[in-house]
């Protein structure tokens, strides 16, 4: 198992739809996930740590949903 974290920048009035999306796509366990408040601009960030035994898998998925930029420490 693998644990990867996962940040999204969405607009404010798409975050519903954006998460139910997301909940659907996601395959692993979600250990910690964290809502922001907006910022001046009106965008929502949405950071979710999750355990997965096939994070490519997973980063393929979430492409499909949106434009998604991931990071590596």
């Amino acid at each position: 198992m693998e644990i990867m974290t996962i940040s999204l920048k969405v607009p404010f009035d798409k975050k519903g739809l954006l998460l139910k999306k997301l909940a659907d796509v996601i395959e692993g366990k979600i250990r910690k996930a964290k809502l922001l408040p907006p910022d001046k601009f009106g965008y929502n960030e949405i950071i979710i740590n999750l355990e997965t035994k096939n994070p490519r898998k997973v980063i393929v998925e979430i492409s499909k949903v949106g434009k998604v930029e991931f990071l590596s420490h």
